[in-house]
């Protein structure tokens, strides 16, 4: 019995490292599908011929919501949760965290207006806002990753485990 603290020790510890894993896993996943959905925008006509102004294919009209859900709810749950106790826990990252969080708000705004034009596109603005989403998330994961996932890594403890 004497092995069973150490046991569930080194099981926590096994858990928190993989927050920083987890992180990598939830990024390759956004860029797969940004890819995905980059390569279902470059088959639309460069110049709307053949497209019906006011409708996206239906494939790529759901994957640009289902993505843009899913990239928001990521963000929303790093503002709310992660970069917060980061902030408590790693007063040095306060800078990283400022920029992490400005990334967000500039994403929103790109998601927002990606929304808008999925609704009623323009098969040029569709693709270059989606463009301008992409450069943008892809600076941004890797920055995050930099930063983030060895201090994930390290935790010791986190909120709710």
């Amino acid at each position: 019995m004497p092995n069973q603290p150490h046991t569930a020790t080194t099981a926590d510890h096994s858990r928190l490292t993989a927050f920083g894993d987890h992180l990598i896993a939830l990024h390759d996943d956004l860029r797969r599908d940004i890819a995905a959905l980059r390569k279902e925008a470059s088959q639309l006509p460069a110049d709307g011929d053949n497209l019906d102004p006011l409708v996206l294919p239906e494939r790529l009209h759901s994957h640009c919501l289902s993505f843009c859900e899913a990239l928001d709810a990521h963000h929303t749950t790093e503002d709310q949760s992660i970069f917060p106790f980061l902030a408590q826990e790693h007063p040095e990252l306060s800078e990283v965290l400022d920029r992490l969080a400005s990334d967000h708000r500039t994403m929103a705004t790109l998601l927002t207006d990606l929304r808008k034009l999925a609704a009623t596109p323009s098969a040029p603005d569709f693709h270059a806002d989606l463009e301008r989403l992409s450069v943008e998330l892809l600076t941004h994961l890797d920055r995050e990753e930099h930063y983030l996932v060895p201090v994930l890594n390290s935790l010791t403890h986190f909120p709710g485990h």
